[in-house]
């Protein structure tokens, strides 16, 4: 028991520190879902997106959130099933994503307070998703110090990492995820 309250420990000085650096915030809570469009509408002119502009457009919404001054920006279906046939943005290569984030507006800006991004790949790479999270504070995780943290293929499984903001994380999934044409065999 002692190595896991350890491990906790560590995870909550790690985590502290990385938060502490990685400034999650955004300039204005009302002009980020069209930086968010713009990046996705470039993706489309590259032809990197298949998602046409009017599905990209349907795709890209915003809520209220929970709380006051909260908002939600929602970029396809919550799809924690992998459903195929729900709402998402889909790469020339197969691959496929969505994501949800909420943010919190500040007297200066808005801090980013928590998201998911999946993206999922075709049937032929041996990784099925990769997810990114960064729960809402007070969720459990943030008491083991896991508040950001990765899903590599599994939901069961997560590994504490360094936030990332919701920008980087897009442009990853746009841009970083290059499916080799041979892959190593397992």
């Amino acid at each position: 028991m002692g190595a896991d309250n350890d491990w906790i420990k560590m995870c909550m000085v790690i985590e502290s520190r990385s938060i502490q650096t990685a400034k999650l915030e955004v300039p204005n809570v009302k002009q980020f879902p069209g930086q968010i469009l713009q990046i996705l509408n470039v993706a489309r002119n590259k032809r990197i997106l298949l998602t046409d502009q009017p599905t990209i457009h349907k795709l890209l919404k915003t809520n209220n959130g929970s709380s006051e001054g909260e908002i939600e920006i929602i970029g396809g279906e919550r799809n924690f099933k992998r459903r195929r046939d729900l709402a998402h943005f889909e790469r020339r290569d197969g691959c496929w994503f969505d994501f949800a984030i909420t943010l919190k507006q500040t007297r200066k800006s808005a801090e980013v307070i928590g998201f998911n991004f999946e993206i999922r790949f075709p049937d032929n790479v041996p990784v099925r998703f990769l997810r990114f999270d960064f729960n809402l504070p007070e969720h459990d995780n943030e008491e083991r110090g896991m508040r950001f943290h990765i899903h590599p293929g599994c939901d069961d499984f997560m590994v504490n990492a360094p936030p990332m903001s919701p920008i980087e994380i897009l442009n990853l999934f746009l841009y970083g995820f290059d499916i080799p044409e041979k892959q190593r065999s397992l």
